[in-house]
Parts: C-alpha cells; structure tokens; sequence
C-alpha cells in the first residue's frame, strides 16, 4: 500500500496536489493500482466531468435565444462529445497488459486530443467575439471548463511518467 501511496504522491507532485490527491484517493480501486490503473481512474473522472458539463452545455443551448450563442453553444457541445471519445480510446490503450512505445504515443495523442476539444469551447466564446470585447462565456460553463483543465492535468501527467515493457 505504500508503494502505491508513493506513486500517487509522485503523480500529484507534478499537477494541482489538492485535486490530484483528492480525485485519486477517493477511488478505493487507487490502493492496489498501479500508474496504468491511475491513468483509467483519472480518465474516468475527467469523462465523467466532461459528460456533466454536456449536460449543462445542452440545458445553455436550450435556454439560448441567440443565434450566435447557439452557434457557440454548438461548438461546445460537439468539442466535449469529441473529447468524451478521445478519452475512451485513451482508455482502452491502458487496459493492455503490456505498453509498447507506439501504445504510449497514442495514449498522449488520444489525451492531448481531448484537450483541444476543451480549447475549441474556450475559443468559441473567447476569439469570436471580437478583439477587445469580454467573452460571452457563462460562469458556470467556465468553471467546468476550468475544471477540465485541472482534472486534464492529471491524464497528462500520467501519460508524461508512462514507460513501455
């Protein structure tokens, strides 16, 4: 069990601790996972956030009355459905017994891909606005944005200490 305190500790160290330590720790599948296992819970509680913050994404595009909005709204309903797959086929590589070099490659690729799907939904309020005018942005939706990045920071940071064999 220390081990695996260890690693957690060493995964946490590099991103936000706080959240880190609190995403992976409440997991009890954590105590005996090695940095493949970590990768799928941390995985997990960035799809289920993702899936949330659909959620919210189609109760704003409801609501919108705006064509401009909606079209924003659109955008980010799209990003987070394509990020919701990357993160499954990140996933999936992790479920290998063995982690071949190309394997790891692809699991970063599927990762970072999930990331500029978050990135599509922050410029779809943030550069379509027009230079010098304040972003659109909703709070709520800017705090499960924001939230992403940080559980985001997690999977990327598993994926930096992954190693083939």
């Amino acid at each position: 069990m220390k081990a695996k305190s260890n690693l957690i500790n060493q995964i946490c160290n590099q991103t936000r601790q706080a959240l880190c330590l609190e995403v992976l720790n409440s997991n009890p599948h954590s105590a005996r996972a090695d940095l493949k296992g970590l990768g799928r819970i941390s995985i997990y509680t960035v799809q289920k956030h993702a899936k949330q913050t659909s959620v919210l994404i189609a109760s704003l595009l409801k609501g919108a009355k705006n064509s401009k909005l909606k079209q924003q709204y659109n955008r980010c309903a799209k990003a987070y459905g394509g990020a919701i797959g990357d993160l499954n086929g990140a996933k999936k590589i992790l479920k290998k017994k063995v982690l071949s070099p190309s394997d790891i490659s692809a699991f970063r690729s599927r990762a970072s891909a999930a990331f500029k799907g978050l990135v599509t939904c922050v410029d779809a309020f943030d550069y379509e606005i027009g230079p010098g005018e304040p972003s659109n942005q909703p709070p709520k939706l800017k705090q499960a944005n924001d939230k992403f990045v940080e559980l985001y920071g997690i999977v990327s940071d598993i994926g930096v200490n992954l190693k083939s064999g």
